[in-house]
């Protein structure tokens, strides 16, 4: 039997009460038609897990006591940053959620010279909520218990200027690296970044100024990627080599 899992945060004691959202509620009660007393887990975004058990107050009230409190060894021994241009709709969606299910560390997104997605601040904040909101889904989905940030949108330039030597990646199509060539610094130790372009890719000059930063140009194989495959991709790769399927 598959053990629905929710996000709660808090400091997590064993025998301690804790209220779900109204949305969490839902969840469970209606989309789930879970009982009172199902087994649930629960982790708070830092690492710790707990085995739970649900109380039915009433339609619209639950709550889970914890029983024993655990800390699974889920995450990439890779610390890695995701710097993805802003794609439009599903896009960014999908590159966002497969990158949690593959171990990235947090998330930036970036306004590059050739997005095509335009937001005021106000619109930039509920989209970055609502990003969030999915990486929260794909850790219940895939185990994680850690919850990765989604930082605030910044433009490529602010993001150059705030991190200058990143060691890392550019994904560039032309370049004439490929990851298959490339070997990082004490990969499991220091912050990895890597910098995929929104549909149009990045241009020429924003890649040279991405190589005066530190970050090393290489290409994935002889094809053009899109936007959302791309970082799937890369850290699949970067896992096979150096992260997970070479962690005991």
């Amino acid at each position: 039997m598959r053990i629905p899992r929710l996000y709660l945060p808090g400091d997590y004691q064993s025998g301690q009460i804790l209220d779900l959202t109204k949305e969490q509620v839902h969840y469970a009660l209606t989309v789930l038609r879970l009982k009172a007393e199902h087994p649930l887990e629960v982790f708070d975004g830092e690492g710790h897990q707990a085995q739970a058990q649900l109380h039915v107050l009433n339609k619209r009230e639950a709550q889970v006591t914890l029983g024993d409190i655990q800390q699974p060894k889920t995450e990439s021994p890779l610390n890695t940053l995701l710097v993805q241009g802003i794609s439009r709709g599903e896009r960014m969606d999908y590159s966002l959620q497969k990158s949690v299910e593959l171990g990235v560390s947090a998330i930036q997104p970036v306004f590059s010279e050739r997005c095509e997605v335009r937001l005021d601040p106000q619109k930039a904040e509920k989209r970055r909520q609502q990003w969030q909101a999915l990486v929260v889904s794909a850790c219940e989905q895939s185990g994680r218990c850690v919850v990765p940030i989604v930082h605030p949108f910044i433009t490529l330039n602010d993001w150059f200027a705030d991190h200058p030597q990143q060691p890392g990646l550019v994904l560039d199509p032309y370049a004439q690296q490929t990851l298959m060539t490339f070997t990082p610094e004490q990969p499991q130790t220091s912050a990895l970044a890597l910098l995929i372009g929104p549909e149009g890719g990045l241009s020429e000059a924003e890649v040279e100024q991405a190589k005066t930063q530190g970050l090393t140009p290489v290409r994935l194989g002889p094809r053009v990627l899109r936007t959302e495959t791309a970082a799937p991709v890369v850290l699949s790769l970067l896992q096979a080599q150096w992260g997970d399927l070479n962690t005991p």
